[in-house]
Order: structure tokens, then C-alpha cells, then sequence
């Protein structure tokens, strides 16, 4: 669970573990294996019919030019993303970030497009009501995600095409205009829990 502050009150209700989550980790810790670990835990609670496993395994080598598909991929996966796939991810976000702490594999969540990281973060970082800076123009994706799931409005932080006073850019963002939009929230009464930035920038690449 984390600590007070770190998620919104409904991400810690989201947060609570179930007894799904908590027999899935026992499972995990002690699988059963007929020839390496037969006094295992059998999981009982996961639909996968494991006895056509050598079958698909077979097929998909034959048609793969003689490869071999990793069997873990033959069934669920972790809810976070493929291990491996996630420990290289984080040794190139050490790398290419200038990480200060090494980042690990339990850091990392894999989740299919922005979009479903816009609603995932909706839920648990943001209460009803709450709001989130953002400079325009940005993707409108965001809104609806943000807003479907989490009740989450946005609080739009202007930048404009033409080449204010001490800049040298269009669409330039500033911490004063950042500011600018805090102030404007607090006046409307919304509480900012979030400044989302987009790298790649969609539109403005």
C-alpha cells in the first residue's frame, strides 16, 4: 500500500489487496512443477488449459523458422508486463535518463498506449473533482480518459504561437505561466495533483 499523500483516497481503496491478489503472490513465490518443485502450489484460479501448452509450442516453433517462443508467453503474463521486457526498460531509462537510483523491474508497469495510462493514473492519483495542469495545445485524447474514469478535470496552461516578451520560441512554457495556471485553479477551487507533459509533443512534435 503506499504512503499517505503518494495516491488519492480512492487510489488506496484501489490499492487495498484482495484475496485474489494475495493468493496470485503466494502462487507466484512456490509454483508447482512436476519434476522441480512437485510439492508446489497449484493454481486453481487461473483459466489455462497448460495440457496443449507443447502443442502450441510445437506449432508456433515450426512456423517461426526453427526459433523457440519462450513458454511464459504462452500463458497470462504478469499484470505489470513481460519481466524481461520491463528490466530492459529499466536499464535504458537508467541509462538514457541519468537515472540519480538505478530503476528495477518492479518499477516499470507496461499498459497499452497513453490512453490507458491516462485512465489508470485517473483513478488512483486523482480524487473526483480534482484537476491536472496541462499546456495547450496537446492531444485530445487526454480529456476524455481523464474525465470518463476519474472525474478529473483539466486546467489548461495557454501557450501561444506568437513570440511573447523574453522569449525566443513560440508555444514556449514558462514557470511563470505554470503559476499562472495553479492560480487559476485555486480560484476555481481545484485541487492540481498533476502536470502532464508529452514527449513527443502531439501536435507540436
Amino acid at each position: 500500500m503506499a504512503a499517505e499523500g503518494d495516491v488519492s483516497a480512492r487510489g488506496r481503496r484501489i490499492g487495498d489487496d484482495s484475496a485474489l491478489d494475495c493468493s496470485s503472490s503466494i502462487y507466484e513465490a512456490d509454483p508447482y512443477d512436476e519434476c522441480t518443485n512437485p510439492q508446489g502450489i497449484l493454481n486453481l484460479g487461473t483459466s489455462e488449459n497448460k495440457l496443449c501448452f507443447d502443442l502450441i509450442e510445437d506449432w508456433f516453433n515450426r512456423r517461426n523458422g526453427g526459433k523457440s517462443i519462450a513458454p511464459d508467453l504462452l500463458q497470462y503474463s504478469c499484470v505489470q508486463g513481460i519481466e524481461s521486457f520491463r528490466e530492459e526498460i529499466a536499464k535504458f531509462l537508467t541509462d538514457y535518463t541519468r537515472a540519480p537510483k538505478t530503476l528495477h523491474s518492479e518499477e516499470i508497469i507496461i499498459m497499452n498506449g497513453c490512453c490507458s495510462i491516462f485512465a489508470a493514473l485517473s483513478m488512483v492519483l486523482f480524487d473526483p473533482g480534482d484537476g491536472y495542469l496541462i499546456p495547450t495545445p496537446y492531444y485530445g485524447g487526454v480529456n476524455p480518459y481523464m474525465d470518463l474514469y476519474g472525474e478529473v478535470q483539466a486546467v489548461h496552461v495557454h501557450l501561444d504561437s506568437k513570440i511573447s516578451e523574453g522569449e525566443s520560441l513560440p508555444f514556449r512554457l514558462t514557470v511563470d505561466k505554470l503559476e499562472a495556471g495553479m492560480q487559476h485553479a485555486k480560484e476555481k477551487g481545484i485541487r492540481v495533483r498533476a502536470l502532464i507533459l508529452i514527449n513527443p509533443h502531439n501536435p507540436l512534435g
